[in-house]
């Protein structure tokens, strides 16, 4: 009986530890109000406590055993640090006659210059896909194309949803005091001002809300998907695709997303897109239903009216069992037979819309060949 007693002593002290870790510790965020929870209940796409999706969308399906997730895959990582292009932003914050200027920043993080907002999407600019230090989850390069303290001024910055590839509290530290407004679904609101984000800098929107800034308008949209910070907070946030409007081109934003039919109702709605950028990595068949493979991402590109497509959601980061160069591969053999035009920029590199030609270079082949020195 002493041994039940020991164990179920060493069990209790564990969970009180986790506790006391994921409430002490900044990096997990904040938990909607009692007084916001009875908000988000007048809303359509919160039900039960819980926001919910448009379509079902089961987590994990039957399709692929938790076994194959712990099997040593091939090629899950590049074989050497990926170098990003240096981004010169005094040169990208300068106006290109009225012109859209993006740069991809690995992941889902991206830095636009519309009409001279400078704008950040999904910001993970962090070392860690996690709330501790986790090998496994580190990036692929030790720096990103441009140094957070060399940039003064950040106009908006958009957030899709509250996951750690995605929201990453050591960028929020560093870019909080140069950021205008954060504008961001239901709830992630509370991570930010958790973070030392004053409440007049953030503006929280459900599906099919808009905000106007500056002649740029942001409207949240549905995406396929689901959010959290920790093991009790499952949907307590919204999460959600961006449409991104101005005179200087429109822009198409999936955040994290499985396939469905919101997608050809958006680009009825709101297309045709200059650039939509897709969820398309990260992928497997346990959770189909919450990321796009390759194909459905062209398929969405097409559903959504979007002249090229830009692949997101990998280069930075190894969550599941596929190639890392999987997705860039499978959308440059498979674009031109579904008839969708791409951009496959390189990390840091400069797009200008209204280029005649966006040539495409395999650029990860480079790192994934072992260096020899």
């Amino acid at each position: 009986m002493r041994i039940f007693k020991i164990i179920g002593l060493v069990l209790f002290a564990l969970s009180v530890f986790t506790v006391l870790f994921i409430n002490l510790s900044p990096q997990f965020g904040s938990n909607p109000s009692f007084t916001q929870k009875r908000f988000y209940s007048t809303l359509d796409n919160y039900v039960d406590g819980e926001f919910k999706n448009h379509e079902p969308t089961k987590l994990f399906t039957e399709e692929m055993s938790m076994g194959n997730f712990f099997k040593d895959h091939p090629n899950l990582v590049p074989a050497k640090d990926i170098t990003p292009i240096e981004l010169d932003l005094e040169s990208f914050k300068s106006q290109a006659n009225g012109k859209l200027k993006l740069s991809w920043l690995g992941h889902s993080a991206f830095i636009l210059n519309l009409g001279g907002n400078i704008i950040l999407l999904d910001p993970m600019l962090g070392q860690y896909a996690a709330p501790v230090p986790m090998p496994s989850l580190k990036r692929y390069s030790s720096k990103i194309a441009f140094s957070v303290e060399d940039i003064d001024n950040i106009d908006i910055v958009v957030f899709s949803h509250d996951h750690y590839d995605h929201l990453d509290y050591s960028t929020i530290k560093k870019i909080k005091g140069k950021v205008g407004l954060f504008i961001v679904p239901h709830g992630v609101g509370n991570h930010l001002r958790a973070w030392g984000v004053p409440e007049q800098s953030i503006i929280e929107l459900n599906w099919e809300d808009s905000k106007e800034v500056n002649g740029v308008e942001f409207v949240c949209l549905p995406a396929r998907h689901f959010s959290g910070r920790g093991p009790l907070n499952r949907n307590s946030t919204l999460w959600s695709s961006w449409a991104i409007k101005s005179k200087h081109g429109k822009i198409y934003f999936s955040g994290d997303s499985g396939y469905g039919k919101h997608l050809k109702k958006i680009g009825d709605e709101h297309g045709p897109f200059d650039i939509s950028l897709i969820d398309c990595g990260q992928y497997n068949k346990a959770w189909k239903y919450s990321h796009m493979f390759p194909e459905q991402s062209i398929i969405a590109t097409k559903d959504l009216k979007g002249d090229y497509l830009i692949p997101i959601h990998w280069g930075a980061f190894t969550l599941s069992t596929h190639a890392w160069t999987e997705p860039p591969e499978t959308v440059f053999d498979k674009a031109s037979s579904m008839g969708q035009k791409i951009i496959l920029p390189q990390i840091g590199q400069v797009i200008l819309m209204e280029q005649t030609n966006y040539k495409i270079k395999k650029w990860w082949i480079e790192f994934n060949e072992a260096s020899l020195e």
